[in-house]
């Protein structure tokens, strides 16, 4: 049994039990997979033997919680590759599409794409860029930005139709 009382280990899951989820949530974006991680690292601090050398106990917890994130990570990794059979010991053939006119005319579509991004407010390119090249959400851009969600809605979508529009023109 652990050496920890049990108030102790109770005072500790209610001060660092959401903050330990929300870190691994933040790291898997998965809030079940958080929520199992961060239980079964509360499962072994419970289980451990002794824990009196344990200066930081809430770091020690962090620490268990991070590599079973680990684990689970590379238990995930060895179970995801999937081995697709060929029919023959030769890959398919495919068509190259890389011939001088399709990319002279892939430049020529990038930038009348860039040209007509150029021509909307700073704002709603920052915007943009942000959503589309950098990934963030509409909520992050949101508080990035300091501007309302629907603001960050309206000018993704102010774009989008203005692209569409301008390639659709030639």
């Amino acid at each position: 049994m652990s050496a920890l009382p049990n108030q102790a280990i109770q005072e500790l899951y209610l001060n660092c039990h959401g903050e330990l989820e929300a870190v691994l949530f933040s790291r898997l974006r998965c809030r079940e997979t958080a929520a199992d991680i961060c239980q079964e690292a509360f499962v072994r601090l419970c289980r451990a033997e002794d824990l009196s050398g344990v200066g930081n106990l809430k770091a020690y917890l962090f620490r268990t919680a991070m590599n079973l994130m680990f684990d689970h990570y590379r238990s995930q990794a060895v179970r995801e590759p999937a081995n697709v059979p060929w029919h023959d010991d030769s890959p398919p053939d495919a068509e190259d599409l890389r011939c001088a006119e399709t990319v002279a005319l892939g430049e020529q579509e990038l930038d009348r794409l860039v040209a007509a991004l150029e021509t909307l407010s700073p704002l709603c390119q920052r915007i943009f860029y942000l959503n589309r090249f950098e990934g963030l959400k509409q909520r992050e851009i949101a508080e990035t930005l300091n501007i309302s969600i629907r603001t960050v809605e309206d000018n993704i979508k102010r774009a989008l139709v203005h692209c569409a529009n301008s390639l659709a023109q030639n």
